[in-house]
């Protein structure tokens, strides 16, 4: 009769021997020299701030907080409450700032949790004036948001002044920024809607300077802090460029930029195909002479988009490989050069770099037909994917 399995020991046993199948690495020392590439750009004394939403863009959000504000970024942005909370349980205490909306309770719950809080409506106005009878053994910190075009979040342009007015009447109530979004920061040729928005919010920061009050102006991304020095005010919220991602989807190294994440898996095994045989779901490659498949042991799961499925390309021994056939859940098959020594265990990369060749987070997003940014935060996790930190080497 068989001894019961202690599972535990066999889990760890089988971690110590079985290669994964997929590794997401990250790179903090190129996000530590991003943050100080945008932050040595920056126009008169302005701060960065740094954009940590969705697990920082895929990077994981806790690294990459430690890294940046180590790098010299002055606070955090981030979407929602959860993710400003989790930033303050993972021991984090510089200013954080949720651009997010909120409901009643949950600004109630930033106050408690110090963290600030964006107004992002009238409504918002009028609910935090009507609150602050509640309010805590800490001031709710604010910022007003403002909307110069964009079309989104954001109180009226003629309605700022008097809603600045409002909150700084209210008690308990500390208004630390005045803010808005830019719309086209990242397409160069807009029609010269970036100017008409910067304009708008450039004449509103003195307007409301003329009456007195103290804030902080902030109003660039990624995009429009490496467009222009007149979009830095005070401070700039740069995401996606603190990852080493090119705000305009072109190549990182343009602004002097270092991607971050690479992705890699192996050839599990390599297919023969005569002519009228297939690959994959619904036939989508149908091999019209004699060829070799290289089979790789990742897919759509994993945040290798299904899109790229006949148009994507990924990197063996420093060549360029196409993918054919539908990317699967769990699979993906690349066409293997006649020419090409190829064999099961190579190393195949799906982002990053082999020998002198890259396929960027940018290629992926042209070929899917969206942005490096929907890329990047589709990467799964663990334990998918085995996620690698050169801060961990």
């Amino acid at each position: 009769m068989m001894p019961p399995m202690n599972i535990d020991v066999e889990l760890a046993r089988a971690a110590d021997v079985l290669p994964p199948r997929a590794v997401c690495d990250v790179s903090m020392a190129a996000v530590q020299s991003n943050v100080r590439r945008l932050s040595g750009a920056l126009a008169r004394n302005a701060e960065l701030w740094a954009v940590v939403k969705a697990n920082a863009y895929g990077h994981d959000v806790t690294r990459v907080a430690e890294t940046v504000v180590g790098a010299g970024a002055r606070r955090l942005c981030v979407a929602t409450l959860s993710e400003a909370l989790q930033l303050r349980r993972s021991g984090m205490r510089v200013p954080i700032l949720v651009m997010g909306p909120l409901d009643h309770a949950s600004i109630e719950r930033a106050r408690s949790a110090d963290v600030d809080v964006t107004i992002l409506s009238p409504a918002m106005v009028h609910a935090v004036a009507h609150s602050a009878a509640n309010q805590g053994v800490r001031p709710l910190r604010v910022h007003l948001k403002v909307d110069t075009g964009m079309g989104r979040w954001g109180v009226p342009l003629d309605d700022a002044p008097v809603a600045l007015e409002t909150l700084h009447a209210t008690a308990g109530v500390d208004v630390v920024g005045l803010m808005t979004h830019f719309a086209t920061a990242d397409i160069a040729d807009d029609g010269g809607f970036f100017d008409t928005q910067l304009r708008r919010f450039t004449d509103l920061v003195a307007t409301v300077r003329s009456r007195g009050m103290s804030i902080i102006a902030h109003a660039a991304n990624s995009a429009a802090t490496l467009r222009t020095p007149d979009a830095h005010f005070d401070a700039v919220r740069c995401g996606v460029a603190i990852y080493g991602l090119s705000p305009t989807q072109a190549s990182a190294d343009t602004d002097g930029l270092i991607p971050a994440m690479s992705l890699r898996s192996h050839v599990g095994d390599i297919r023969h195909l005569e002519p009228g045989e297939s690959v994959g779901y619904g036939r989508g490659f149908i091999a019209d002479a004699a060829c070799r498949v290289a089979l790789v042991p990742m897919g759509y799961a994993d945040g290798v988009r299904r899109a790229l499925s006949g148009c994507g390309e990924a990197l063996i021994r420093g060549s360029r490989l196409p993918y054919v056939g539908t990317v699967s859940m769990d699979h993906l098959s690349l066409m293997i050069p006649d020419d090409m020594d190829i064999a099961v265990g190579d190393v195949v990369t799906i982002i990053g770099r082999d020998g002198d060749e890259v396929v960027s987070a940018e290629n992926h997003a042209a070929w899917a037909g969206t942005i490096n940014y929907e890329v990047t935060c589709g990467i799964a996790g663990e334990p998918r994917l085995q996620r690698r930190y050169d801060d961990d080497r």
